[in-house]
């Protein structure tokens, strides 16, 4: 029984120690492209519990941020294209 019990052991203890290193590796660390920094900015917005003028101001001020800068990377793209 003892044969059986120690390479079992072994195994269990290695299989263990495996999964506890995977567990403990970072993710690729990347930047957030734009939609998701505007989607973090909305969520952040909704959790600040602002009244419903105030959280609709602040929410206009967000979306023309983005739309501004989705035209000025827009016009930069049609400029790159003109040669």
């Amino acid at each position: 029984m003892n044969a059986i019990v120690r390479p079992l052991l072994v195994v269990i203890t290695v299989v263990g120690l495996s999964l506890l290193a995977g567990c403990a590796t970072h993710p690729e660390l990347r930047p957030y492209t734009a939609q998701e920094v505007r989607q973090l900015r909305l969520e952040a917005l909704q959790r600040h519990g602002l009244s419903l003028d105030a959280y609709e101001r602040q929410r206009a001020v967000i979306i023309r941020a983005d739309q501004a800068e989705m035209a000025a990377s827009s016009e930069q793209s049609v400029d790159g294209f003109s040669g």
